[in-house]
């Protein structure tokens, strides 16, 4: 059974909680007030797999509007560390998140794309995206974003990905919902919009394979989290010219919205993965 928020909280190391508390919380739309929190914490625990030690120079990959990995990546890398936080430019709340945070100052906010890093030789002990893979256009932008990722690290690649996987019927109905976003963003004429369907754990292997990564270890884990990032409104849908697909979907979007609030809507398993590159 999944922890609320106070039990959660309370099993976090010291210096977790004194971060997350200087976090003002706001609810939105249906997001909870505590919402942002979640999230945060989960970044948590999924980069206890990237065994991050203090004072490495961590480029993150796909950072997005709400700074959410970038908070847990700048307090683990310490005050002798550097987060290099890279977006393709949604920034939105970034900057203000991270200045609660009291954390901005070891963190490098930097635009540009994932495909095309600026960097000319490996200059970083580790390269990261977490739940960005999901934000790329399509599958083969993954690969040439990771191929890039390989290039500029000096060791190693992680990444950190919910999975197409549900074990109750709370995941499922976060699949379900999230699974209608990429067909409307597609319908709006919006590739860009990404939320390209989840990876299982066999086809983020052969990504990271396909990249040419020499060594790759793959982990399936249990968060055992609330989620609450699924969800998106019918206006979108409604804007879709065509009627037949705008119908149908409308109707596949009623059912997951009954899914959600029938269950509630808990976070699927991730996908985690630490990929090394060649050595010369």
């Amino acid at each position: 059974m999944m922890k609320n928020f106070v039990e959660v909280l309370q099993s976090l190391a010291p210096e977790i909680r004194k971060v997350l508390n200087k976090i003002p919380k706001q609810g939105f739309d249906r997001l909870p007030p505590d919402w942002l929190h979640w999230q945060i914490i989960e970044r948590f625990k999924v980069l206890k797999y990237a065994e991050i030690i203090g004072g490495s120079n961590v480029l993150e990959i796909g950072c997005g509007p709400h700074a959410i990995a970038t908070v847990a990546l700048a307090l683990l890398v310490g005050d002798a560390g550097r987060v290099i936080a890279l977006d393709r430019g949604k920034w939105e709340n970034f900057w203000k998140i991270m200045e609660q945070s009291n954390l901005s100052s070891r963190v490098i906010p930097f635009q540009g794309d994932a495909r095309e890093l600026p960097f000319p030789f490996p200059c970083f002990d580790l390269v990261a995206c977490i739940h960005g893979v999901r934000s790329f256009d399509n599958r083969g932008a993954v690969v040439s974003a990771v191929r890039e990722m390989l290039r500029v690290t000096e060791d190693r690649v992680f990444l950190a990905e919910s999975s197409p996987i549900a074990k109750n019927k709370a995941q499922e109905a976060h699949l379900v919902m999230y699974n209608l976003r990429r067909p409307t963003f597609l319908a709006l004429g919006h590739e860009d919009w990404g939320d390209i369907p989840y990876f299982t754990p066999e086809e983020m292997e052969e990504i990271v394979k396909e990249a040419g990564a020499a060594r790759v270890d793959v982990k399936l884990v249990d968060v055992d989290m609330s989620h609450h990032l699924a969800y998106f409104p019918l206006e979108a849908i409604e804007k879709i010219q065509d009627e037949g697909l705008r119908c149908s979907l409308k109707e596949k979007w009623m059912k997951a919205l009954d899914m959600l609030e029938s269950y509630g809507e808990e976070h699927p398993p991730v996908v985690i993965v630490n990929a090394w590159k060649a050595t010369s």
